[in-house]
């Protein structure tokens, strides 16, 4: 990495975490690494801007932009101009505050609804299943449930889970749905908790509500989500959210397979791929995972 995207990281993660202080006090000594080599420069330029705009929910004004960029401020008023005449960036006439513009969730939506998420997770599911031997499934949420909209069969074929393409099943009995509610809210997890029945598909079903709310928590503390043949009989599974673009969660992906092959010990060897490939399928829907 370059030494002028070191010095701009730092700055966006300085500037992110509400270090403006910090941020302005070290703007003299790394702004200069913000212009870039290459390329258009005045096109780099509004991009900086607009990033910074977009990343800032009260606004900032010209003063601000052009100490966090090291850009004059002739340069940034020109730049934002420009912008505000296409819509990208709006002005509060009263406080001259500026903000990023509506054109920005037009475009997002476009670019949202060309987003296929089966066409995106797949290739790197594939990788998955192959380094693992084992079945991977993604899943999407609709109410209450989770449905299946992609499987890689395991290498192993001469078990096959039940699983399928279209298959619905409830939230609360499934790795993935599991790890879908622990993105909720408290109160959006009991709101579910509240709506459904509880059946106890196996002997580990969890339906005892302060067991499940356990659950819950400690899939937020690990990060990940398991299935102890809570959903099939003689399968367990490891799975784990997956964020869009707009930080909200309706996708899962997991790793499952019997439970002769699934020790306590290979589901923990597993749990750095399965994040590894969920980061990755999300940041291709532009989420961001911690």
């Amino acid at each position: 990495m370059q030494d002028g995207d070191c010095a701009k990281k730092y700055l966006l993660f300085l500037y992110r975490t509400g270090k403006l202080e910090t941020v302005f006090h070290n703007i003299k000594r790394l702004g200069g690494f913000f212009v870039e080599k290459g390329g258009v420069q005045s096109l780099d330029r509004a991009f900086q801007l607009l990033e910074l705009l977009c990343k800032s929910p009260d606004g900032m004004a010209i003063h601000q932009l052009s100490e966090l960029t090291g850009l004059h401020k002739s340069t940034v008023h020109r730049l934002l101009n420009t912008m505000m005449e296409r819509g990208y960036v709006r002005r509060e006439a009263e406080t001259a505050i500026y903000h990023a513009g509506m054109r920005i969730c037009e475009l997002s939506d476009y670019i949202q609804q060309s987003l296929d998420v089966v066409a995106l997770a797949r290739e790197p599911m594939e990788r998955l299943s192959r380094k693992t031997g084992e079945t991977v499934h993604l899943v999407e949420r609709d109410e209450n449930e989770i449905v299946y909209i992609y499987k890689v069969e395991s290498l192993h074929g001469a078990i096959r889970m039940v699983s399928r393409i279209g298959m619905r099943r409830p939230l609360y009995c499934t790795g993935m749905g599991k790890a879908i509610l622990a993105t909720c809210s408290d109160e959006e997890v009991l709101q579910h908790w509240n709506e459904v029945e509880h059946v106890s598909y196996t002997a580990n079903t969890i339906v005892r509500t302060e067991a499940f709310l356990r659950e819950i928590r400690h899939i937020r503390q690990c990060g990940y989500a398991l299935d102890n043949e809570e959903n099939e009989l003689g399968v367990r599974c490891v799975a784990a959210a997956i964020p869009d673009w707009q930080g909200r969660v309706s996708h899962a992906l997991s790793i499952s397979a019997p439970l002769s092959r699934m020790t306590d010990e290979r589901l923990r060897s597993l749990v750095p791929e399965l994040l590894a490939t969920r980061n990755e399928i999300a940041a291709c829907l532009g989420g961001r995972t911690t």
